[in-house]
């Protein structure tokens, strides 16, 4: 039995259509971009973002691929025209106040500042927070102040 060649052509036609919608609603792509841009270099940097852009939901993605931009010296205005709303910007920007995941510092001065932080943008930074955090920890258990530092935080597994 054979298939008809124009309905395999309409089938594969709305495939195609899918895909690229698909990619158009994850809006995180600019952000990856412009990660990969401004950590040119630093593969296992990159790596980590991956990952962390993998393990939070969709909408939390491009926030997760900029969280460390805030080491760079980029501007709002190209976190703007990467494709971030105000809200994902504003998480970046708390993100980068809050510094939580410097290895220099103290984790939990950082995250109690950004377990403050109100608004759409505050919970965008804290579950991505939780997810670079829970990435570095590398399967580790959570002990002292980084246990304490998880339990201020929005689980991403959880986030909506």
């Amino acid at each position: 039995m054979s298939v008809d060649s124009r309905f395999e052509r309409s089938v594969r036609a709305e495939f195609a259509l899918r895909e690229r919608l698909g990619r158009r609603r994850d809006g995180s792509q600019g952000a990856r971009v412009l990660a990969q841009r401004l950590h040119r270099g630093r593969h296992d940097l990159l790596a980590h973002l991956q990952r962390v852009a993998c393990t939070v939901p969709r909408r939390f993605r491009a926030v997760a691929w900029l969280h460390h931009a805030g080491q760079t010296d980029v501007a709002r205005r190209t976190l703007t025209s990467a494709g971030l709303s105000p809200d994902e910007v504003e998480a970046v920007e708390l993100l980068r106040q809050a510094d939580p995941l410097s290895r220099q510092s103290p984790v939990l001065p950082g995250i109690r500042t950004l377990s403050k932080a109100s608004g759409t943008a505050g919970y965008l930074a804290r579950v991505v927070a939780r997810a670079a955090i829970e990435d570095r920890l590398e399967g580790a258990r959570p002990t002292g102040d980084t246990l304490a530092a998880l339990h201020l935080l929005a689980n991403p597994r959880l986030a909506r």
